[in-house]
């Protein structure tokens, strides 16, 4: 958690800081309704191949230090800080797009995982129509969005 607060580790050799932060966030989203499913893992997957033009094992490398870093201690302000300073608009919008699309992946949105994703957004710096526009956009991806 230290090296998005300045100080980085010294243990094995660490994932790009900018990824790992958005890994763990969006990692964190997969796991608001208490289960990471194999549709969740496949948005999760593919958005970091697409967005940092990773192979599939080292999307999935990034992913287990994410999980490693998830399970030591979330801090979401730290993390969403951090993507929020080194990321542009539209890579923060690219960002909670993928977040509403795993909350959805089961076609149903809890009050939490609504509640955290808009949490998440607000930390990203996201104005609140801006995250709802990702939202409505997403929906109508999935054929969720009712006319």
């Amino acid at each position: 958690m230290q090296r998005f607060k300045g100080r980085a580790e010294q243990s094995e050799p660490q994932q790009d800081p900018l990824r790992l932060a958005t890994a763990t966030v969006l990692l964190e989203i997969a796991y608001a309704d208490g289960e990471f499913s194999p549709a969740e893992d496949g948005d999760l997957v593919g958005y970091l191949k697409h967005a940092f033009e990773l192979s599939e094992e080292d999307a999935r490398d990034l992913l287990a230090q994410a999980s490693e870093l998830r399970n030591k201690t979330i801090d979401h302000f730290a993390l969403t800080n951090f993507i929020r300073k080194n990321s542009t608009l539209s890579e923060r919008i690219e960002i909670v797009k993928t977040m509403w699309r795993i909350v959805y992946s089961d076609r149903k949105l809890t009050d939490y995982e609504n509640y955290l994703v808009r949490k998440l957004a607000d930390l990203l710096g996201l104005e609140h129509h801006v995250m709802i526009e990702a939202k409505v956009v997403v929906l109508q991806e999935l054929g969720l969005a009712s006319s």
